[in-house]
């Protein structure tokens, strides 16, 4: 319940109007060194508490701390997540517990998904408020799901 509780806070958090300024994306520096590894620990910990949930925190989180785009957000957050991903498949694999029949499945349709989402990406690259609103709403939607089935198990 309560990874249904901090989902929503972040949906409803990116739904806040944000002023529309046009500026180069954030160059990095090290004065961001800790804002940037404030977001990572709270990421990371939530992650690690509930299992799951670093890809939708990742991006929130790069946004706070650093000032990026929706876009440079995701495409940064990608490369975070294939970087968790692939360390907790392998730890999973070398245990015994990975279903090969279940991860092409899952491969097939990532790729699928993959490729039938791009053409709305790139028409959304446009509109960054439409996309984050898209954004929220999803996260929304699915804390509601992981609510209910939170309160359904008690």
């Amino acid at each position: 319940m309560i990874f249904a509780v901090a989902m929503a806070a972040v949906g409803l958090s990116m739904l806040r109007p944000k002023a529309i300024v046009v500026r180069p994306e954030p160059r990095l520096t090290w004065a961001m060194s800790p804002r940037i590894g404030l977001a990572g620990a709270g990421v990371g910990s939530a992650a690690g508490f509930f299992g799951i949930g670093g890809g939708f925190l990742i991006m929130p989180g790069l946004m706070a701390s650093t000032g990026m785009s929706l876009a440079t957000a995701q495409a940064t957050s990608l490369l975070s997540v294939a970087a968790f991903g692939a360390t907790t498949a392998g730890n999973y694999a070398l245990s015994g517990w990975v279903d090969p029949g279940l991860v092409a499945a899952m491969t097939v349709g990532g790729v699928v998904g993959t490729l039938a989402g791009l053409p709305l990406a790139r028409r959304l690259g446009a509109n960054a408020a439409l996309g984050r609103t898209l954004f929220a709403g999803l996260i929304l939607i699915v804390a509601v799901y992981v609510g209910v089935r939170a309160i359904a198990v008690l």
